[in-house]
């Protein structure tokens, strides 16, 4: 197992958990509050470490053209992306919400070979498509209640996946003028943080009712799972082909599967035997990209 293909596995462990918490959090609190809270817990750790590993001066040394390419990935995958995936769980549930977000190594992989010029071999593309009608098959266990379908509202999920596809690009780009994953994470949330901030005062929903003391003990909680888990992400970024990390990031679902039963009881959240079979093609999927991508 090459290094990028552990961090990917750290990632996907940190993220499922992220996903659960995160749910656990806006069930509480709105879906702005709980991402800006959640943001703003990974941002203080990645500022600790950073602290502890004496790394502090390195990020003074970041050119500018890594600067604005760490602050716009993170803007959009962490600000819009988690924001669209904390009203994704609110809708349709956190495991399903996983599910579809789980279609974005398809866009990943699409998008980095002609932006990045990795390879985009049939093996590798049979492992995205395996892993994306894995997606499908989840979707599609939902079934139906009260007479009404509970698959609804998939297109916050979907556009998260879009995000979530495209945002590798601009931290791989980003890692060309700066090749410190972890400080670039740093930097880009350090300047996301705030503006997000900015934008809830403006909105006024920083005025809203005061955020209770679970919902922040369950953000502190995503804080930590989300640190970890973003944080293998870069360096996943950095040491093997966007192909790979991010398919290997998707088996957060296969966390989140494991991980429902025990903290929610929502009827849309129940496995069947559909999902479980959509999450076995998504790990073949994600097995079949790593071994014919290396």
């Amino acid at each position: 197992m090459t290094a990028g293909v552990a961090w990917a596995l750290v990632a996907a462990l940190g993220f499922g958990f992220v996903q659960a918490f995160n749910r656990k959090t806006n069930q509480i609190v709105d879906a702005f509050r709980t991402v800006f809270g959640l943001l703003l817990c990974v941002e203080i750790l990645l500022v600790v470490r950073a602290v502890a590993t004496g790394e502090v001066g390195l990020l003074l040394e970041a050119p500018p053209a890594a600067i604005a390419f760490f602050g716009t990935a993170t803007f959009f995958h962490f600000v819009g992306g988690w924001t669209l995936l904390a009203l994704s769980q609110q809708r349709i549930g956190v495991a399903r919400t996983g599910a579809l977000v789980s279609a974005s190594p398809l866009v990943g992989t699409l998008l980095a070979a002609p932006v990045l010029a990795e390879p985009l071999t049939v093996p590798i593309l049979a492992g995205v498509l395996l892993a994306a009608a894995g997606v499908a098959l989840i979707s599609l266990s939902g079934g139906i209640r009260s007479g009404r379908s509970v698959w609804v509202q998939p297109w916050l999920a979907l556009t998260v996946a879009l995000i979530w596809g495209a945002s590798p690009m601009l931290i791989r780009l980003g890692l060309e003028h700066f090749d410190y994953p972890v400080l670039g994470l740093t930097i880009g949330l350090g300047m996301s943080v705030p503006v997000y901030g900015i934008l809830l005062m403006a909105t006024g929903v920083a005025r809203r009712s005061p955020v209770p003391g679970l919902a922040k003990r369950w953000m502190m909680a995503g804080g930590v799972a989300g640190a970890i888990g973003v944080s293998g992400q870069w360096l996943s970024f950095g040491l093997t082909t966007v192909a790979i990390a991010i398919t290997v990031h998707q088996l957060a679902t296969l966390v989140v599967v494991a991980l429902v039963p025990l903290m929610f009881k929502e009827p849309f959240e129940r496995m069947n035997l559909l999902f479980a079979v959509g999450a076995a093609a998504m790990l073949a999927g994600s097995i079949t990209v790593v071994l014919v991508g290396r």
